[in-house]
């Protein structure tokens, strides 16, 4: 399986989205909806677009940041 260039705008299989994303493609059918992982149905498959997937992958990011601060501050008030 080849995974596109970086910076490329292609879409991408389920199976390449899990390698690109360090995860089984299984995981992936599973937790598409349930993390909103964008998708597009094309024709009984699902294709991702990896523009979208980097997006998703930065705004996770940025929720479990934000998220990590928000413990770390309440542990401080703790203290």
């Amino acid at each position: 399986m080849e995974l596109m260039m970086a910076g490329s705008d292609d879409w991408m299989s389920v199976d390449e989205v899990a390698v690109y994303l360090g995860k089984s493609s299984h995981w992936v059918y599973q937790n598409r909806v349930k993390l909103q992982l964008p998708f597009t149905p094309v024709g009984g498959t699902f294709r991702f677009k990896k523009s979208q997937v980097d997006g998703w992958l930065e705004q996770k990011s940025l929720t479990n940041q934000k998220a990590r601060v928000k413990k770390e501050s309440i542990q401080k008030i703790i203290l």
